[in-house]
């Protein structure tokens, strides 16, 4: 049950009186210096989130937050005391976070799980000193843990996992929380006998939805980095720091019916502040969690992000520009990432092959994935430089085909992959300045594929101008030299109204997809937005206003899409959202979707949704919406979707949604200059179920499934020079009319014995299977991808990390 606020103003009174005996809390002035404490060989602390120990009560208490999440800078009604301590190994953090016990929210989750309302405390610690870099972590009541790291100014990924130390503990004033980050887990440049490393933290109070901050750097506010809070140390020099994780796997493959074992290892190897190597042997990543299954049937790749670890951590200094962040902020639509680096590449599908006449490839040969030989990446910094380099090497696969009804294995060659990266940074005057170089491989016996490009950033004192641009050339094998870049900029009028421009350019041959990623090139850009949020408004909690519209034209100068769109999301004061969209594309051409056999044009499309969440506080959340646009070639489209969220315990969330779409006049390709449209109908059930034993144990149950029909309309052919498509009469051969079945089911059970080392147990199961349809109803279509599966696969994988 939540608190009243008058009853919980009044426990901070008492609160506030008795604990004011007991804490020295310090105010700081504007640009004071935290000289943090040197623990004496004597003083000792333990990591159980208790503060029980003589020296905290001992050091100086910092109280600082105010509401930064909505961005009202208001006064915060519960305290939160926050002490620092540090020795040889490492940085102590002990917080004290009052606050009504009854409203306490605990949900248990596996790592990084950022997106969860629950009482959370959270790091962030520029242990470059100057803005340039930067670590996060996060302790939520529970012991639950997350960490990342950030780059100027404001960029926060996940994508690092550090060897440090989180606890949380209940009291009778509210919960508690420590940390210790070993100074040998973050980077940080040489230093003198005094480091400065730069402080924020944000504190998550769940039951009224808030995130308190200090310093105060809502995210409406252009400066992060370069405003964080300094702290002082003495004498701080990191010692050499090395792991090694061997690890053991063993799978069993149920439709092959073999068994496999796998042994390696993952090493590092910090010699220095400003130097670090990871390496990989023989790797398994058959613990990875499944990826969500889209039914895309264009002509453009679906993105799907990194989720191994090894190509994760340390990533962030191959990140050349903010269109990398696959995570869109705000309410409005980010659209698909460019960047030269996409480590999905490496390990993943086998080349394309081409088949003899009456050959046939499975969906299982075609996407299984290629086992990796070993990888190894360095990074470090010397001086204003940082610098990043990564190689890979994959084996050698046989693709089984069948040719005329008999096995027909393919050999392929495995891909070397090479990176690597230069990036000088400075700051003169406060404007932060960044000029990088960044160079791709990719080496196969069937051809090689290169590409090149440079990049520059610029941030302005005041943080109000934000400049980002990179330009890259690729070259590969058989393939004339191609060129494309693109420049951003965004301007902060006021805080939470920002004005975003960018331009981009890509001629006809440059493609940087064999280690990067690109939706499309061939074509002249121009896109904007503009962005306002609005808080403490009285009747409502805050409102988000999101305009955004684009003009595009291809090399050839006919007009490639256009459109504008606006997005709102209103929150109540009752924690409930309410979400609106209207968006209009305009007429256009598509020379994509033909598959490169010519281009035609496609009416004005218009939509609408409107999209409403419950408050995610309570023990059960909800949420639902409906959308309706228009084809192609003016058919409708209507979907519906909703679900719900059910947290009986701290230990126990489960998770469903549903989707349908029907859809009237789909237009797809179908071969040559075959265009055909389809009435269709699809639907795609989710649901997740996650228990933890411990914070350290977690059994997690995932299944999601699409299953789409889709009845042959009509029929068209695509002009021979651009312009409407043609009806003409439906071409000779069976019916165009198809099902689809795709389908994943994870189990996975995870047990963190100790600081990244886990044991794993992980059963999976998918499809993908498209078939004629007939009468089969979507039962039918769910019952043929269980049971024909490409990938049935449990797996057992024991690692251990051993080292200083």
């Amino acid at each position: 049950m939540r608190a009243r606020p008058w009853a919980a103003s009044i426990f901070c009174c008492l609160f506030f009186c008795s604990l004011g005996a007991q804490a020295l809390v310090v105010d700081l002035a504007d640009g004071d210096t935290i000289t943090v404490h040197r623990l004496a060989d004597t003083e000792k602390i333990k990591v159980d989130g208790r503060l029980d120990e003589d020296v905290w009560g001992n050091l100086p208490a910092y109280d600082e937050f105010v509401v930064i999440e909505p961005d009202t800078f208001a006064r915060v009604p519960h305290r939160t005391l926050v002490r620092f301590a540090y020795g040889k190994a490492g940085l102590y953090v002990g917080i004290e976070m009052e606050q009504p016990k009854e409203t306490l929210i605990k949900r248990l989750s596996g790592r990084d799980a950022r997106q969860i309302n629950r009482d959370s405390i959270n790091l962030t610690l520029d242990t470059s000193g100057e803005g340039r870099y930067g670590y996060w972590f996060g302790v939520a009541l529970g012991d639950s843990l997350m960490d990342g790291t950030v780059l100027p100014e404001r960029h926060f990924t996940s994508d690092w996992d550090g060897a440090w130390r989180g606890a949380s503990a209940e009291t009778d004033h509210g919960w508690s929380a420590e940390m210790f980050i070993p100074w040998g887990t973050v980077s940080m440049p040489a230093s003198g006998d005094t480091r400065r490393i730069g402080l924020y933290m944000s504190r998550k109070v769940a039951y009224i939805d808030e995130r308190w901050g200090w310093p105060a750097l809502p995210d409406t506010v252009p400066r992060f980095m370069s405003v964080l809070q300094p702290l002082e140390f003495a004498g701080v020099n990191p010692r050499q720091q090395y792991s090694i994780f061997p690890f053991v796997a063993l799978g069993r493959d149920r439709i092959d019916q073999q068994t496999k074992h796998r042994v390696g290892a993952d090493f590092f190897w910090r010699p220095s502040t400003n130097f670090q190597m990871s390496g990989t042997i023989n790797p398994d990543f058959g613990n990875v969690e499944s990826d969500d299954v889209v039914i895309n049937l264009s002509a453009t790749e679906t993105f799907f992000p990194e989720k191994r670890l090894f190509f994760l951590e340390g990533q962030e200094v191959f990140v050349a520009s903010p269109r990398a962040d696959t995570r869109g902020g705000g309410v409005g639509n980010a659209g698909s990432p460019t960047t030269m680096v996409n480590t999905r590449r490496i390990g993943g599908k086998p080349r394309a092959v081409t088949l003899p006449a009456g050959g046939s490839l499975s969906k299982r040969e075609e996407f299984k994935p290629v086992d990796l030989k070993g990888a190894v990446k360095a990074t470090g910094q010397v001086g204003r430089f940082r610098y990043g380099v990564l190689a890979a090497a994959e084996d050698d696969v046989v693709i089984e085909a069948t040719l005329a009804g008999s096995p027909y294995p393919i050999a392929q060659d495995g891909s070397d992959y090479g990176i690597a990266r230069l990036l000088y940074e400075d700051s003169v005057d406060g404007d932060y300045r960044a000029f990088g170089v960044l160079s791709t491989a990719v080496l196969n016996q069937a051809g090689d594929a290169l590409a090149q490009g440079v990049d520059a950033h610029y941030l302005s004192r005041d943080g109000k101008w934000k400049l980002d641009t990179q330009l890259f050339t690729s070259d590969i094998e058989g393939s004339e030299r191609g060129y494309g870049g693109f420049l951003d900029a965004q301007y902060t009028i006021a805080k939470g109204v920002y004005q975003r421009v960018g331009l981009e350019y890509l001629d006809k041959h440059v493609d940087i997809n064999d280690l990067g990623y690109l939706a499309r090139n061939d074509s002249l850009r121009l896109r904007a937005a503009h962005i306002r949020t609005t808080s403490g408004l009285g009747w409502a909690r805050d409102n988000q206003f999101d305009v955004r519209g684009f003009l595009q034209q291809n090399n050839d100068g006919y007009f490639t899409g256009g459109g504008i769109f606006f997005s709102d999301r209103l929150t109540l004061n009752n924690l409930s959202s309410v979400t609106m969209r209207i968006n209009y594309n305009l007429r256009a051409y598509d020379d994509l979707n033909s598959e490169g056999n010519g281009t035609y044009r496609v009416k004005a499309m218009p939509s609408v949704s409107l999209k409403y969440s419950s408050d995610s506080t309570g023990t059960f959340s909800f949420g639902g919406g409906v959308s309706f646009s228009t084809e192609d070639l003016g058919g409708e489209h209507y979907s519906i979707g909703g679900g719900f969220t059910w947290n009986p315990s701290d230990q126990f969330t489960l998770h469903a949604d549903i989707n349908y779409r029907n859809r009237h006049g789909w237009l797809l390709h179908d071969e040559d200059r075959n265009m055909t449209t389809f009435n269709a109908e699809q639907w795609g059930p989710k649901l997740s179920i996650d228990y933890f034993l411990t914070a350290r144990q977690q059994l997690r149950t995932s299944f999601q499934w699409v299953g789409i029909q889709a009845h042959e309309k009509e029929f068209f052919l695509v002009p021979l020079t651009p312009g409407d498509l043609i009806a003409t009469a439906k071409p000779p051969g069976p019916s165009d009319s198809f099902g689809i079945s795709q389908m994943v089911m994870q189990v996975r059970y995870r047990w963190e014995l100790a600081p990244l080392s886990d044991l794993f147990v992980v059963y999976t199961r998918g499809a993908d299977r498209a078939i004629g349809l007939r009468d089969n109803s979507f039962g039918d279509l769910l019952e043929d991808g269980w049971n024909n599966p490409i990938g049935d696969v449990f797996v057992v994988k024991l690692r251990y990390r051993f080292g200083s």
